[in-house]
């Protein structure tokens, strides 16, 4: 991907009204062989290799080379800090901030959050930015041609420039997030409650883990939906929900992440905890174990939804 820095060069070398690209109504990536897209994107000096990433909403992630090559600074003053989180790898890192104006190739610039951290956040590209800070009315990622016997399913939107989608699981509210990157189905803690509160899955006795970036081993337990779950009309297949390393080790006492008991607020259900120490609102990531049944992922900006074309057979 880095021979895209010929394009770069025509780029800056041409007149700045001939640079122009307008915004397409439709912007149409292919995922690669390992199930995800990519797209070559000029930041400043450098032309990166970016996965597009369906979960989060507008921003560009780096890993740290990648940025230094393309001569990015932070904010003066409070555009550098360090955190600690289970999400982190490694459990911290430093984060740096600004906003930068990106050009992805074949779509017109935009100036979106950008943030580099000093550990790794890709291993497989510069970096991840999300498919809503692409400008286009509608982006479709194909996975496949189209199957015979497929179906339409439309999922609305939490709102303007949100990727998330909202459900209901029993009395909980949940954020539903897509990730062609995941493996399987994965949620935190409350939404697992939900779940087998309302008896619609059981939990089982294995451990595995989830890993949303390169060092990073957060243990789940795996869950047995009722058959026929839907969330969100998507039908569940591979459910995890995240659990603690205490918890982990009482399923099975050779388990062992990356998470600490100080910062992993995604295992926490019960509401007088959740009041002492924090916890997350309720959220679910559908992964790949249902999405690879899909053909094609449509981001519709213009109509607040996502539309999905998969055959469940």
């Amino acid at each position: 991907m880095r021979a895209q820095a010929l394009l770069a060069s025509v780029l800056l070398a041409a007149p700045v009204q001939a640079a122009k690209v307008a915004t397409p109504p439709v912007f149409t990536l292919r995922v690669s062989e390992n199930g995800n897209p990519y797209l070559p994107v000029a930041v400043k000096q450098a032309t990166l290799n970016i996965r597009i990433g369906l979960s989060f909403d507008t921003a560009l992630i780096l890993n740290m080379a990648p940025a230094t090559s393309a001569g990015l600074k932070p904010f003066p003053f409070f555009g550098k800090r360090t955190f600690k989180n289970a999400m982190i790898p490694g459990g911290e890192a430093t984060f740096r901030f600004n906003l930068a104006t990106i050009t992805p190739q074949g779509l017109p610039p935009k100036k979106v959050p950008t943030v580099w951290v000093s550990r790794p956040v890709a291993s497989d590209a510069d970096g991840i930015l999300t498919v809503g800070a692409l400008k286009a009315d509608r982006i479709d990622i194909v996975l496949r041609e189209t199957p015979p016997g497929s179906q339409t399913y439309v999922l609305k939107k939490k709102g303007t420039g949100e990727t998330a989608i909202k459900s209901r699981i029993g009395d909980e509210e949940v954020d539903i997030s897509l990730e062609l990157n995941s493996p399987t189905t994965v949620m935190n803690a409350r939404a697992g409650e939900a779940l087998v509160a309302a008896g619609l899955a059981r939990r089982a006795n294995a451990v595995s883990y989830w890993r949303p970036f390169p060092g990073v081993a957060l243990p789940y337990q795996a869950l047995t939906p009722k058959a026929g779950l839907t969330i969100a009309g998507l039908p569940m297949r591979q459910l995890g929900v995240r659990v603690s390393e205490r918890q982990a080790k009482l399923i099975d006492a050779a388990a062992k992440g990356t998470s600490t008991a100080s910062d992993d607020e995604d295992t926490i259900t019960v509401s007088a905890d959740r009041k002492r120490r924090g916890g997350r609102d309720p959220w679910v990531l559908i992964g790949r174990d249902v999405l690879d049944d899909c053909s094609r992922v449509s981001f519709d900006r213009a109509g607040e939804r996502w539309v999905l074309t998969c055959n469940f057979g």
